[in-house]
């Protein structure tokens, strides 16, 4: 199994780079949160090293097939300080995603660090067990996306239960890791895991509450703003906390939040979805 690193890697140089999009993250088709991160790096790779990176805004314009795309960026400002980036996503000269990507110095002086708010209250991930321990395979996602992820719900009670019981909140709180590897040295990376499940989870968290008749329609993301608050490549666990707030007009709108291991705030972020009637 390939891992995060190696299916998103970047090639090329001087605002115009090469990538291949692998079908192993294939959720519903090409996974938004994947895309983004291969855009994430081809940024990095512009404004070279030592900058760690601040916030992603992205917008996914078309589905790629697997295969090449070519990345091109800009530098729309540069100080001492920060330097903006756009990225520019194309399949046979199509259009795929337009991304902007902020990068800081790290280690910047500021306001007192602090965390608010805390991380939920959950038991430590080694004394929960795995979906795929509390499922039998047919009740798990069968897409290729899933090899990528293991989850660990710190309620697995309200899994159990759904669909014939629906939940009364649209929100999922989880431990979730990486496989088969779970941490990544590189800044873009390592903050590349928040952008891949605050694309995803927001629309777990509203399917929760809808029991099985009503789940006639994907969600896939129009739009995904990301803050990165904080790096913790030593925390192979994140805990996630995503919700879906409303639901309706043909939108699925969805917000999270993701801790370290030891309480971190790493990355909050905001999704919006435009549903996709499931046919076949």
């Amino acid at each position: 199994m390939a891992d995060l690193s190696s299916d998103t890697e970047i090639s090329g140089g001087d605002g115009v780079w090469w990538a291949t999009v692998s079908g192993d993250w294939a959720l519903w088709g090409p996974n938004g949160g994947y895309l983004a991160t291969i855009a994430l790096r081809a940024a990095g790779q512009h404004m070279g090293g030592g900058l760690r990176p601040a916030s992603l805004e992205c917008h996914f314009l078309r589905s790629p097939r697997p295969g090449g795309v070519q990345l091109t960026t800009r530098t729309l400002t540069r100080t001492r300080r920060a330097h903006s980036t756009q990225v520019t996503m194309t399949q046979e000269g199509r259009p795929i995603l337009e991304a902007l990507v902020w990068a800081v110095e790290p280690g910047l002086e500021g306001l007192p660090p602090r965390t608010m708010p805390p991380p939920p209250d959950a038991s430590a991930p080694g004394a929960l067990a795995s979906m795929e321990d509390l499922f039998p395979a047919e009740r798990l996602g069968q897409e290729p996306f899933w090899k990528h992820v293991e989850e660990r719900p710190v309620y697995p009670a309200e899994h159990e239960t759904w669909p014939e019981v629906a939940s009364p909140e649209p929100v999922r709180l989880s431990w979730l890791r990486f496989r088969p590897e779970a941490t990544f040295a590189d800044s873009y990376l390592d903050a590349a895991r928040a952008v891949i499940l605050i694309d995803v989870y927001p629309f777990l968290a509203g399917l929760i509450v809808l029991s099985a008749a009503e789940f006639t329609h994907v969600a896939p993301t129009l739009s995904l703003s990301v803050s990165f608050h904080g790096l913790r490549p030593q925390s192979p666990w994140l805990l996630m906390r995503a919700e879906s707030p409303y639901m309706g007009d043909g939108l699925l709108g969805g917000s999270s939040r993701i801790w370290s291991q030891d309480g971190h705030l790493l990355a909050d972020g905001r999704s919006q979805m435009l549903c996709r009637a499931i046919t076949g």
